[in-house]
């Protein structure tokens, strides 16, 4: 396994008397795809959301490249390389899928929408974000449909659309959330190997997925939460033949059998 650049340390989330994350402690490594999964409520979108910055811990560090980030804005973690797709898709009405990347492209080089209004450079920036729309339309084989307002875009091209869209930002670390949900099984094939290449250009991911063939299949690292702790973690082979995990997945399906 290779080094580490995200850790986390101690981290709880409690939602008023609701304890959602309990006193995890995580090591991400770099280069690799990791996937969190766990049953219902096992805290997986909480910690996502800890990590994306959508949320801050009520306990603990998170840190990132070695720089604690738990405390800072969604812009600045942004900016420092961590950006997320989301499980529902994120569609603007009216705007084409080429216009969709160079809005996101375009945002990722200013930093923040305010900037638009003073920056010196912003002709240069839109000249970069029209070189970066070009390579993520290529790299997500959606060239073809630049044109398509995306609204009208099949629910799987949509979902295609926004990684891409999450790459228009040059990520360091993808935080991909259920990128299958609601697929069929060609639309879910695509999406692995988008994924896949994703991982190859450079990009470490961190999935949280219910399709636990697609999570073997991807991952390097597994980590299982239960009831908002943190119960295992290793190779998906380590992962799938630990008497827990079987508990959790086939425990009640062994059982009848």
């Amino acid at each position: 396994m290779t080094a580490s650049f995200l850790e986390l340390q101690n981290v709880s989330k409690r939602f008023g008397g609701i304890r959602a994350v309990h006193d995890v402690s995580l090591t991400i490594p770099k280069g690799e795809i990791t996937s969190l999964i766990g049953p219902n409520g096992a805290g997986k979108t909480t910690l996502f959301n800890l990590i994306a910055g959508q949320i801050r811990p009520s306990a603990g560090t998170i840190r990132f490249e070695g720089d604690r980030i738990d405390r800072r804005s969604l812009d600045a973690i942004a900016r420092r390389g961590i950006m997320r797709s989301f499980q529902n898709t994120m569609i603007l009405p009216g705007l084409t899928v080429q216009e969709h990347i160079e809005t996101a492209a375009l945002l990722a080089t200013i930093g923040r929408p305010i900037d638009l209004l003073w920056r010196r450079n912003i002709t240069r920036a839109k000249l970069a974000a029209v070189d970066t729309t070009e390579t993520v339309l290529d790299f997500t084989g959606l060239a073809s449909q630049r044109g398509t307002v995306a609204e009208t875009l099949s629910y799987g091209l949509q979902k295609i659309l926004g990684i891409g869209m999450a790459m228009a930002a040059k990520p360091r670390l993808l935080l991909s959330d259920e990128p299958a949900a609601g697929l069929n099984g060609a639309e879910t094939e695509r999406m692995e190997e988008l994924l896949r290449a994703v991982h190859a250009s450079g990009v470490s991911i961190i999935l949280v997925e219910h399709d636990l063939r697609l999570v073997m299949r991807l991952s390097r690292h597994v980590v299982v939460l239960g009831q908002g702790e943190l119960l295992l973690e290793g190779t998906p082979d380590q992962v799938r033949h630990d008497p827990r995990f079987i508990d959790i997945y086939l425990g009640g399906e062994a059982d009848a059998a």
